[in-house]
């Protein structure tokens, strides 16, 4: 390959990755709410996801989903994973795009192992502590995903917009 033709490639690959970064940011919105592990924050969750558009937009069902599996998942990292700690932050963020709301809730604290929890529905768990949160997420939304950081874990809720 010739110099000027991969200069030319060159500049090509460059003006697509700009044009590439300038449509993504158009259709890409971030919200972000950061604040110590106190459970003081759950009530304002719901304020937080009120105040994003797409949110807003969304069913009153899907939106009622969206925001009690979100206080769910601040709940767990602020209890569960942050132990109440106020001095580790609890992070939520939201991206929005033209197919989907996506909620990050990410704590700080030892994490743990989703595929072990106990299924509340079978007998012997009934009356079991544990599991419910998650099994109440996972029946909410569209997807429901976990991302293991050192420290912490990042719970990622995604609702299709249609």
């Amino acid at each position: 390959m010739n110099a000027q033709h991969k200069n030319t490639q060159h500049k090509y690959t460059r003006l697509m990755l700009a044009q590439l970064e300038h449509s993504y940011s158009r259709y890409m919105e971030r919200y972000q709410l950061i604040e110590p592990s106190d459970r003081a924050i759950i009530p304002r969750i719901e304020s937080f996801l009120r105040s994003i558009p797409a949110v807003e937009e969304l069913s009153p069902e899907r939106r009622f989903n969206l925001i009690v599996a979100t206080m769910e998942a601040v709940t767990n990292a602020i209890v569960h994973g942050n132990k109440s700690n106020p001095e580790k932050n609890v992070e939520i963020w939201v991206d929005e795009d033209n197919d989907a709301i996506t909620v990050h809730v990410r704590d700080y604290g030892s994490g743990f192992d989703p595929q072990a929890l106990p299924d509340p529905r079978r007998r012997e768990n009934l009356l079991r502590e544990g599991g419910r949160g998650v099994f109440l997420m996972r029946s909410l939304v569209d997807v429901l995903e976990f991302v293991h950081h050192d420290p912490g874990i990042e719970v990622v809720i995604t609702m299709h917009r249609a």
